[in-house]
């Protein structure tokens, strides 16, 4: 009962994360696309502030752990730039089953492959049951079809860093233990932000402090969203150990999409089509498949 209260409480997190991101981005008064970047500087920032904290400034990292903590920055940021090129390139729909496979299929291959965790042939089919789901709930009427030729390999690149990000957290707390969870969240956080101004400088040249510069609205939506992704990802390395990890990350991605379709369709006002509903209810059947099995 206690992990899937804290599963919930990851779900709402991680929800509030991206109605945040969704505000901030609307609100950032400069170029929309330094908007990501940006954030993951300061969020970044705020989540090794974080972590410092509750190591009590105190810092004993092995060297698998950081040199699992640098890929996995790499990870961060390649999703997060993925991300954007894509949704400037392609359907949300399509995109978001690439990145929800990507997050709940490599760790379970991991899971079950290298760790030996067990996956019954009916929670596989969950899992599969909840990625067709997602083209079904995000799938929007008159959505612009891709017509990049790097939409699809932007989706791929989404999906593995995605699936890549989540598989890197739990490899850590399973070779290392999960005392050394805090130094493998602040050295993920830490080289993303670090790279995202390397990334910043180069576009930005002499003008790089200037994409820095906020509204007052912005930034109250900065710091929220910021503190609310330093909450979320240390519950998540705290509840790893303590449940399936497939499970986990299937009940998290899609508990985050459903929540999400829920919040706006009451805050945005956006309207479910057919389709939507019956992917809405189609996902939360196979999630309780997931979650029994």
């Amino acid at each position: 009962m206690t992990s899937f209260v804290l599963i919930t409480f990851i779900i709402i997190l991680f929800t509030l994360q991206s109605l945040l991101c969704k505000k901030y981005s609307d609100a950032y008064p400069g170029n929309p696309a330094m908007a990501s970047p940006v954030f993951t500087v300061v969020s970044g920032l705020t989540v090794v502030l974080v972590s410092l904290t509750l190591m009590r400034f105190s810092f004993d990292a092995s060297a698998l752990t950081v040199v699992l903590g640098i890929i996995n920055a790499l990870a961060l940021v390649g999703y997060n730039t993925s991300l954007i090129k894509a949704s400037q390139s392609g359907p949300y729909s399509v995109l978001m089953v690439f990145s929800l496979a990507g997050a709940i299929v490599i760790p379970a291959i991991i899971a079950t492959v290298v760790f030996h965790d067990g996956l019954s042939w009916l929670k596989a089919l969950g899992i599969l049951i909840v990625i067709a789901s997602v083209y079904m709930v995000s799938y929007r009427r008159g959505e612009r079809t891709s017509s990049s030729k790097w939409f699809i390999p932007c989706c791929l690149v989404l999906g593995l860093c995605n699936g890549a990000y989540g598989t890197l957290l739990d490899i850590q707390q399973r070779l290392t233990g999960a005392e050394q969870k805090e130094e493998m969240v602040a050295i993920t956080y830490a080289v993303a932000a670090l790279l995202s101004i390397l990334i910043l400088t180069v576009q930005n040249k002499s003008n790089t402090m200037r994409v820095f510069k906020q509204s007052k609205r912005s930034l109250i939506y900065l710091i929220t969203c910021s503190l609310v992704v330093a909450s979320a990802i240390h519950v998540m390395v705290y509840i790893l150990p303590l449940v399936n990890v497939t499970m986990l990350y299937t009940m998290d991605n899609a508990g985050v999409l459903l929540l999400s379709v829920l919040c706006s369709c009451i805050m945005f006002r956006e309207k479910l089509s057919a389709l939507n509903i019956i992917g809405c209810l189609t996902m939360c059947g196979a999630l309780v498949m997931v979650a029994m099995f």
